[in-house]
């Protein structure tokens, strides 16, 4: 047939070689045409699907817009802080600087710190805390550290600062000691100490004026009934106490004829086991609400004893229509730390303050 198409003897091509030379030339041409084709054609693009709801877009896209200024604005109030200049507590008024540095007094950590910062921070914070902070002088070192501070001559002014203290020293060698630094410290609050520094700085003391004026609450340690004497022997002892409006007596002995007209809150018992602490009984209490005559301003009473069980602080109340309270506190309280809590105002005096339990913040109810 190609012989007849370009006029040529098909006898010149062996008919053969002719028939597989043209079934590759059909192939390496359909597959170029292929490849050529797929390399050519253009890229289909994608479809885009119109969003059903386009409100929906543009809270997305605002929302998006929002957080990148808010991340941004972040990101330079962080750099103005590194790179700008300190907060300086020292550049504020005076009045505002004491009521930040007064939050100190219940860290004592943080309070040393700030001591030692400089002079002026050092002033400003004994002004601040000193008012606010329980003192605890107990052991010779302490007893004998605080008596140094008190001695230097520009701490003279610091003295009318001390508000609340706890005075029961360990060694007789510092009973001199620490009877010089309640005579001292006229401006006291709330005392706990024993019968003897009372007697020696408190009712003892010369003078026609009592010192202690200012000095309503009183922790006293267990002392025995004849003590109880020498301590009203003197006028100024009869005025400390009638001044009272606060009373914790440690152990059971509590004395029935001796008048405070000014007591509003008794507390007695003890918080840890000892020798006749399972035989005090609320009994004391409710006798002395019955006499009107010797505790005319009585209020609240407040009996302590140790929880013999396993658990936390329970209270209780005997009489269900006078205001005395039953207090069972677990083996890890301490009387210090009792007395630690009420001058800091979140102890047992708060908690029983309230006209129910059941009203009180649950910060004031200590369970360990």
């Amino acid at each position: 047939m190609l012989s007849h198409l370009f006029d040529i003897p098909a006898s010149i091509f062996p008919l053969g070689s002719v028939r597989w030379t043209l079934s590759w030339i059909i192939i390496l041409s359909a597959a170029y045409t292929y490849f050529v084709n797929q390399l050519s054609q253009d890229t289909e693009a994608p479809i885009l699907r119109k969003d059903p709801d386009p409100e929906r877009t543009r809270q997305y896209f605002a929302q998006l817009r929002r957080l990148q200024n808010e991340r941004r604005a972040l990101d330079e109030k962080r750099r103005r802080i590194v790179e700008g200049a300190s907060f300086r507590l020292l550049h504020l008024p005076p009045e505002i600087a004491l009521l930040v540095l007064a939050h100190a007094a219940d860290w004592p950590s943080t309070y040393l710190s700030l001591v030692q910062v400089s002079r002026r921070c050092q002033w400003l914070t004994f002004h601040a805390c000193l008012p606010h902070m329980p003192i605890r002088l107990i052991t010779p070192e302490q007893v004998r550290a605080f008596d140094l501070f008190l001695r230097g001559a520009s701490r003279v002014q610091l003295i009318p600062l001390v508000r609340y203290a706890w005075v029961t020293p360990l060694k007789e060698a510092s009973l001199d000691a620490a009877v010089g630094i309640v005579k001292k410290c006229t401006n006291l609050q709330a005392l706990a100490t024993n019968a003897y520094i009372v007697q020696e700085a408190v009712t003892l003391r010369g003078g026609a004026r009592l010192s202690h004026l200012e000095c309503k609450d009183l922790t006293l340690l267990s002392m025995r009934t004849q003590v109880w004497t020498n301590l009203l022997s003197t006028a100024n002892g009869t005025a400390f106490f009638a001044q009272l409006t606060r009373l914790r007596l440690i152990g059971d002995r509590v004395p029935m004829d001796v008048p405070l007209p000014n007591l509003k809150q008794l507390s007695y018992g003890t918080s840890g086991w000892d020798e006749g602490a399972e035989h005090s009984t609320p009994r004391i209490g409710l006798a002395m609400f019955d006499d009107r005559e010797m505790y005319p301003a009585l209020q609240t009473v407040i009996f302590t004893r140790p929880r013999g069980n396993a658990g936390g602080l329970r209270v209780s109340r005997p009489e269900a229509k006078k205001r005395l309270f039953m207090l069972e506190l677990p083996p890890t309280n301490t009387e210090l730390e009792i007395w630690c809590d009420s001058a800091s105002h979140r102890g047992m005096w708060e908690l029983c303050a309230g006209p129910s339990l059941q009203s009180l913040p649950r910060k004031h109810l200590r369970v360990s």
